[in-house]
């Protein structure tokens, strides 16, 4: 009945789009409004000429820029796309080479001798990579020239390894059977010493880095040159120009060193924590997991102290001597033969904190705030 009185209403036709496609298409924009910065700053400092649709009087912001920074006149050019790494920086991608978006130049635009990264609002620090963040971490912790230190502390802990020997508990008399038994007794106690060994410098590396603010300053100033990743050459940055797309109060900062006062102000963003886990020491090459050949703290202190004891009890003599004093011989000697193993490989593991923690078996675990408002 009502039929006649009711016209039907059509929806609504809008163009929704989903969120995440916002996302991507303000990330895209930004993207290459920030590329088209770098060209208007080329061009406006006597390089190709170069009028952006993005940004908006664009000859008139590079203008504005190239004179308060006195870059007129100086030429300017792009960089390559990628740059080789240094063979120092290739050594924490092993068995292979960096590879991907870990060569992406650190530098934007060249002015003259200036090597220039530019940033205009909100930019990411370095490749999100997970290798690019520990080669980072290993060249930062070399730089602040402490491995030695931490060396020492390792050698505290070996020096504490001799273990109790109260086995009372395991019900050991006189026989050769029970003697064998102690034996084993004695390469638990070792290991077990060894593992709070071990614990006590993942610790001992942790409080390291908590506080630290040569590794947060060195960290923060290969992440934001790359200087030893490119060793130099046009990937590394020298120069950091700081704008918005207007160009009213453009500064540029001159970064050659970790100490430049720039890099202090970058690295309270940047905030970078290192945690530690207990790895196993194998490559993946064609696809398959091999050992490297190399000793581990772990294969150094198991093979050495079974070949000890198991040698002790071997020629241990129950009717001169009593259990108690071949285990504590055999203790004794084994807790020997790892202090001296490792007085032969201090000065291996002294070169630098990636040898130092491949033989512990331990991997660092990088967290840092990555994107960052980079001030004037």
């Amino acid at each position: 009945m009502l039929k006649k009185y009711v016209r039907q209403l059509n929806p609504i036709q809008e163009n929704k789009i989903e969120p995440i496609v916002k996302v991507q298409k303000l990330y895209e924009a930004d993207t290459k409004a920030a590329f088209d910065m770098e060209r208007v700053i080329v061009s406006a400092a006597g390089g190709p000429k170069f009028t952006s649709k993005l940004i908006r009087n664009s000859d008139k912001v590079g203008e504005r820029i190239a004179k308060k920074l006195k870059l007129k006149g100086l030429g300017g050019s792009m960089p390559k796309n990628t740059y080789p790494a240094s063979k120092e920086w290739n050594k924490y991608f092993a068995p292979g080479k960096a590879k991907g978006s870990t060569l992406t130049p650190k530098t934007d635009i060249i002015i003259g001798k200036k090597k220039v990264s530019v940033k205009t609002g909100d930019a990411v620090l370095m490749s999100g990579e997970a290798k690019e963040a520990t080669a980072t971490f290993y060249t930062a912790m070399d730089n602040t020239g402490t491995v030695s230190d931490a060396v020492k502390k390792l050698r505290n802990h070996i020096d504490n390894l001799l273990p109790s020997t109260d086995m009372t508990k395991y019900g050991i008399k006189g026989s050769k059977t029970d003697l064998v038994q102690a034996g084993k007794f004695a390469e638990v106690e070792i290991l077990k010493k060894a593992d709070e060994a071990h614990h006590a410098f993942k610790e001992d590396m942790r409080a390291v880095f908590a506080n630290s603010p040569d590794f947060s300053r060195e960290f923060t100033f290969e992440a934001m040159t790359g200087k030893v990743k490119f060793g130099g050459n046009d990937g590394t940055a020298d120069h950091f120009l700081v704008t918005d797309y207007e160009g009213l109060k453009p500064t540029i900062h001159k970064v050659t060193s970790s100490s430049d006062a720039y890099v202090g102000k970058i690295m309270k963003y940047v905030n970078p924590d290192v945690t530690f886990k207990s790895g196993s020491k194998k490559v993946t090459k064609d696809g398959v997991e091999t050992k490297t050949g190399y000793y581990t703290f772990w294969s150094a202190v198991k093979v050495g102290v079974k070949m000890v004891i198991e040698e002790e009890i071997r020629n241990g003599d129950l009717l001169t001597e009593g259990i108690l004093d071949i285990v504590k011989r055999g203790f004794a000697k084994a807790v020997s033969w790892v202090k001296n193993f490792f007085q032969k490989i201090y000065n291996l593991i002294s070169k630098s904190y990636k040898t130092l923690l491949e033989f512990m078996v331990l991997e660092p675990e990088v967290t840092f705030n990555n994107k960052i408002s980079w001030p004037n």
